[in-house]
């Protein structure tokens, strides 16, 4: 075998090691989570909150707990506690979208090659895909609640995904319920009374919402698919 093939089997190898690195790192970050809870994380937050340069102080500890896959909606839930609606959906949206933005780039750097090298053609086919929907596609998993946060944060960075996209479609898709989830956090104190019912009213008018214009996204970019390859010219071979 020639020096010239070693190479790239030499940085496949290497590729598919930095993912399972990745992988290991995300896995054990879990384990300690999830046996250790996150009472400490949210006292850290309200804690750097009260500070004098709270709120730039809670941006980058959020975003930071992100990356480390802490629950976004913990943080999110202490922003409107800490610093009330709506100055606490900025501060929650700011760490969140930072947090993304930081945990896809790692994603991309670490493990995007390691993951070509494994799936090959199959990637590369959600590649084209992905490609030619990639706002569509990370918006109307954004809507979905049902979508784990942390993991389309780092699953993204395996794909095409373009960043910039992938920022805006994220901000775009995670801002309504931020904002809702600070409003009902800032009216905690008073859950019997009417703007807390209301807003929770909202909350889950949101939540059904975001399903429904989430699937019609998903059925509407399907059809434009379908006419897509129908309207392609066919060449025999």
């Amino acid at each position: 075998m020639s020096t010239t093939s070693l190479m790239p089997e030499k940085r496949s190898r290497l590729a598919v090691a930095r993912l399972i690195m990745l992988v290991a790192v995300l896995a054990t970050i879990g384990l300690v989570l999830a046996f250790s809870g996150t009472d400490g994380f949210r006292d850290l937050l309200t804690d750097v909150g009260s500070t004098r340069w709270g709120f730039i102080a809670f941006v980058l500890v959020y975003a930071f707990a992100v990356v480390v896959l802490l629950p976004g909606t913990l943080g999110t839930l202490t922003a409107g506690a800490v610093f009330g609606f709506p100055l606490g959906g900025f501060a929650a949206l700011a760490g969140a979208s930072i947090g993304a933005t930081l945990a896809f780039l790692i994603s991309r750097s670490m493990g995007r090659d390691g993951a070509q090298s494994l799936v090959g053609d199959r990637l590369g086919a959600v590649d084209e895909w992905v490609g030619r929907n990639d706002f569509s596609s990370v918006l109307v998993l954004r809507l979905m609640p049902v979508v784990p946060f942390n993991l389309l944060n780092y699953g993204a960075g395996l794909t095409s995904v373009r960043l910039s996209r992938y920022v805006v479609a994220s901000i775009v898709g995670m801002a309504p319920g931020t904002f809702l989830t600070t409003a009902l956090a800032d009216e905690a104190d008073e859950p019997f009374g009417a703007p807390f019912l209301i807003l929770l009213a909202l909350f889950f008018v949101a939540l059904v919402g975001s399903i429904v214009i989430g699937r019609h996204l998903q059925n509407t970019r399907r059809a434009q698919d379908l006419r897509r390859v129908q309207e392609s010219p066919i060449t025999d071979v």
